[in-house]
């Protein structure tokens, strides 16, 4: 049997999504359980401008990462390291989330199995003050030269790791690393009993942050099923990774029916207005632009509601939105493009136009 390696991970960015920021530096640290056996890190050219307050946090900027290779350049090395290994990393979903953004943007499709230090840290040495990177290496007697840093950061955390891998008596390392644990999606603040406690019944969920303030709140048939919902998949929107770092703890009220729950549920939000629930509504996009070839051999346009089944061109948050693009794309392939009125078709969408 193939002895199992883990790559830890840490990057520097330009902000706090994979979807509007890019890494600016990456180290990775091969560990085979036992011992180090590999280390590599490299600035990375971002192609865009590292704002004030990262350079204030960092230490990196425009000028350092001139002349440090694109992450195209890098890919291949980076996909080799971390191929068939564990990713471990302090807060694990975010560096997941931009190192698979990033490859997936150079052409490569790649997942892994995650471990969080934090999360391993929370339950296999409880009741320290802190979990951060920098206060867990002060109360743990960890060197941590370079903070902030890509280089720094990863050595801090690979001796972090050798040490809960020592500590680890309950062996709950190797239950977070299973394929089936919901460890793999949990966020990194929540205690992993509030999520294992939800019963699978009807009822009204609420997500607090670290000010046992409620943020979010929710109803399901099921609640275990359903609050594993909001953790499962890989979107990389600000909102949803705000959301997600947000949660530091659950509750739940039983309902005798998904109908009573319903109420229950309109009835909180508006008497405690979480703060999530109107972010969330308010910017999941809500129409999709499709493009699709019809019996007559004309290519069309049409935007109209987004549904599970059906892959879309570009988002956009109403069919307003999504018609001023599409007459554009019409104008630059000729000089009278015919623009129809809007109007529904038959799945639902809207046709908007059609270039001559």
């Amino acid at each position: 049997m193939k002895k199992r390696e883990y790559a830890i991970v840490d990057i520097e960015t330009t902000g706090g999504n994979a979807s509007h920021s890019r890494i600016t530096e990456i180290c990775i640290v091969i560990h085979d359980g036992l011992n180090i056996i590999d280390r590599w890190e490299t600035l990375v050219n971002p192609q865009k401008d590292i704002p004030p307050p990262i350079f204030a946090l960092t230490g990196i900027d425009n000028e350092m990462v001139g002349d440090a290779p694109i992450f195209d350049d890098i890919s291949e090395k980076v996909l080799e390291m971390l191929r068939d290994r564990i990713f471990v990393a302090h807060n694990v979903n975010f560096d997941y989330s931009f190192v698979r953004h990033e490859l997936e943007l150079s052409g490569f499709k790649w997942t892994a199995r995650k471990l969080c230090t934090v999360r391993a840290a929370r339950k296999i040495k409880p009741g320290l003050p802190s979990y951060s990177l920098g206060n867990l290496c002060r109360s743990l007697d960890i060197p941590l030269a370079m903070a902030h840093r890509a280089g720094g950061d990863a050595d801090a955390t690979a001796i972090l790791f050798s040490r809960l891998l020592l500590w680890d008596e309950d062996g709950h390392i190797p239950k977070m690393i299973n394929r089936n644990s919901h460890d793999q999606n949990l966020p990194p603040n929540l205690p992993p009993s509030d999520f294992e406690n939800l019963p699978e019944k009807p009822g009204v969920y609420y997500f607090y942050n670290r000010f046992k303030k409620v943020v979010y709140v929710g109803k399901a048939k099921n609640l275990k099923k359903r609050v594993a919902q909001h953790f499962s998949g890989h979107k990389i929107t600000p909102q949803r990774q705000n959301f997600l770092r947000d949660i530091h703890a659950i509750s739940y009220e039983l309902c005798g029916t998904e109908f009573m729950a319903l109420l229950l549920e309109c009835c909180e939000i508006k008497k405690l207005w979480p703060i999530h629930n109107r972010a969330l509504k308010k910017y999941e996009p809500k129409f999709g632009l499709y493009h699709y070839e019809a019996r007559n051999g004309y290519q069309y346009l049409a935007v109209g509601k987004l549904t599970k089944d059906q892959e879309c061109v570009e988002l956009f948050h109403s069919q307003y939105d999504g018609g001023e693009p599409v007459a554009e794309i019409g104008r630059s392939f000729s000089n009278r493009p015919q623009v129809l009125p809007l109007q529904r078709n038959g799945t639902g969408g809207t046709d908007i136009q059609k270039g001559r």
